[in-house]
């Protein structure tokens, strides 16, 4: 009672066919984990579509490449960051804090870049750049909200 212990009373919680609960929902962490960065990476994708091709009908091409650009910049961080995050899998606190930070940092460091060569370097249209990287912001906030 009270030790942590499954055995009460001499008699042993199931075996479930030898797959412990716990250990298959634990392994799966990963999988579930990719998943769930691809369904918002996906839906950011999607987002910026949507304002690439509004911009492309209305402003003319380099509107809508810029509002594409700036779409994909952000669902590119994204993709980075979940695949730096999830990297280790199942593990202790200290190796997933580690992860998460390093995939934080690597999503910034990827913004920074993506934003230097759009607007210094191939000189898109700032409105529509920003605009698309909102956009696709608010994929990641329909997918939040999906989840639940």
């Amino acid at each position: 009672m009270g030790d942590g212990s499954y055995v009460q009373n001499g008699v042993s919680a199931p075996s479930f066919a030898g797959c412990n609960p716990a250990h298959s929902a634990m392994s799966d962490a990963p999988v579930r984990g990719y998943r769930l960065v691809i369904r918002v990476v996906l839906l950011q994708a999607g987002c910026t579509l949507l304002v690439a091709s509004l911009f492309f009908a209305v402003k003319g091409p380099s509107s809508g490449l810029a509002a594409l650009a700036g779409g994909l910049i952000v669902a590119i961080g994204t993709a980075l960051f979940g695949w730096r995050a999830f990297a280790p899998g199942v593990a202790g606190g200290v190796v997933l804090n580690r992860a998460m930070y390093t995939g934080k940092l690597l999503q910034w460091a990827w913004y920074l870049l993506a934003l230097y060569m759009t607007l210094a370097r191939l000189k898109l249209e700032p409105a529509p750049l920003l605009i698309g990287l909102f956009t696709a912001q608010f994929g990641y906030w329909v997918a939040l909200f999906r989840l639940r």
